[in-house]
């Protein structure tokens, strides 16, 4: 089997994973890391930069409060602060240290957009 096509979904660069959605249709899951770039509801391009981030890595950028965070999961792809963003930041680490749920996988990429602004996409795969 060939990579497959990048498109946009929903403002978000995504791949046709083949996955069925509810009316019988079929539905893409977006997969930044994987893909290695994302399109934001802006239309902001962001690349990676590298592979995908070891634990060493993906903890430099976990401790900078500038950098943003970034959750894809399932069909959604959105920004985390706050305390959410804390509750995401501790779940990575626990899988870091092998305490995660069954079943519970992290990749993490550190993307860049034209501006060189950084983000620490985190896709939660289950």
């Amino acid at each position: 089997m060939g990579r497959k096509k990048s498109r946009q979904f929903d403002g978000i660069s995504a791949r046709d994973d083949g996955v069925p959605e509810s009316s019988g249709g079929w539905r893409t899951w977006p997969r930044p890391v994987d893909d290695r770039a994302w399109v934001d509801l802006d239309g902001s391009v962001w690349r990676m930069r590298g592979g995908p981030l070891d634990a060493k890595q993906a903890r430099r950028l976990m401790k900078r409060p500038d950098v943003h965070v970034v959750r894809a999961y399932e069909l959604t792809v959105a920004e985390v602060r706050g305390a959410e963003r804390d509750a995401l930041l501790v779940r990575v680490e626990e899988f870091f240290a092998g305490n995660a749920p069954a079943y519970v996988e992290f990749e993490l990429g550190d993307f860049r957009d034209q501006s060189h602004q950084v983000t620490l996409m985190v896709q939660e795969n289950c």
